[in-house]
C-alpha cells in the first residue's frame, strides 16, 4: 500500500483534512512529541503530520515521520506571505524549487559603528528542488487558479522571521527571487533530499505586507481542498503515488 504523507505546521493547516469522512475514525498516534493522524483511502494510506512552526521542528517532524512511517510521497503545505506584489490574499504557490533566505552574512562592524541589513550579502546558498512530478500534477491537478485566486509556481523561501518591513521584503526577493516566505518548506525540502524521498511543498498566500494585506489564516482551507482533490483524482506513476 503506498503511503503519502501530508504535514501542516499549524492546526488550521490540518483542521479542513480531518473534518473529512475517512478521519474520523483515523488512528492518532504521537511519535517523538508530533502529533499524526493515520487513514486509508482508495487503497492508500494517509498520513496527515502537525510538524509545529519553524525549520528546526520541521526537520525533526520530516525525519521523525520518515524513520516511522517510510512514507511513498511527502506533501508540506501551509501558508505563507508573499514576497512580491504580484500576489494576494488567496493565492497559491507551487514550490518548484526552496531556499534558505536567511542565510546571509553581515560585514564586520565595531562597537558603535551601527548596524546595515541592506549591506548584508547571501551566502553559498542551496536551491533544493520539488519532486518535478509531483509539482507537474499538482500544476495539472489544481490549474491555473482556486476559489480564492491564481496558481503559479516557483521558489518558495523559508525562514524564522516574519517578515515585515517593506524595503526588507523588497531586497530578500531581489537577492533570492523566491515568491513568498515561510518558515518550513526548506527544511522539508533539505530532509527528504537526505532520505530520498519525494516531496512537494504548496503555499497558499495568507497575507502581502507590500499591499499592505492583514494576515488570514482561513486561507488555508481553500488549500487543503485543492490538494486533497488532487490527490484523490490525479493519477500518479510508480515513481510517486
Amino acid at each position: 500500500m503506498k503511503k503519502i504523507l501530508i504535514q501542516g505546521a499549524m492546526e488550521s493547516e490540518i483542521c479542513w483534512y480531518l473534518e473529512q469522512e475517512c478521519f474520523q475514525k483515523a488512528e492518532k498516534t504521537t511519535r517523538n512529541g508530533f502529533l499524526f493522524y493515520r487513514t486509508e483511502q482508495d487503497g492508500r494510506e494517509i498520513l496527515l503530520q502537525l510538524t509545529k512552526m519553524g525549520m528546526v521542528y520541521a526537520s525533526i517532524a520530516t525525519m521523525t515521520a520518515i524513520y516511522e512511517f517510510q512514507p511513498d510521497v511527502i506533501i508540506n503545505q501551509g501558508t505563507a506571505g508573499a514576497q512580491v506584489d504580484t500576489l494576494k490574499s488567496g493565492d497559491l504557490v507551487i514550490g518548484s524549487q526552496a531556499v534558505n533566505v536567511h542565510s546571509l552574512e553581515m560585514p564586520k562592524r565595531d562597537f558603535g559603528e551601527g548596524m546595515a541589513p541592506e549591506e548584508w550579502v547571501k551566502m553559498e546558498t542551496e536551491y533544493i528542488a520539488a519532486d518535478q512530478e509531483l509539482v507537474r500534477k499538482f500544476e495539472q491537478g489544481i490549474g491555473q487558479e482556486t476559489r480564492t485566486g491564481k496558481v503559479v509556481s516557483g521558489i518558495l523561501g523559508t525562514g524564522d522571521l516574519f517578515s515585515k518591513e517593506k524595503d526588507r521584503i523588497q531586497w530578500l526577493h531581489d537577492t533570492f527571487g523566491h515568491l513568498s516566505e515561510d518558515m518550513e518548506s526548506f527544511a522539508v525540502y533539505k530532509a527528504c533530499q537526505e532520505c530520498g524521498i519525494p516531496c512537494v511543498a504548496l503555499r497558499v498566500i495568507s497575507n502581502n505586507e507590500l499591499l499592505n494585506e492583514d494576515y488570514d489564516k482561513g486561507t488555508s482551507l481553500e488549500l487543503q481542498r485543492v490538494i486533497w482533490e488532487t490527490i484523490n483524482h490525479c493519477t500518479f506513476s510508480n515513481n510517486t503515488v
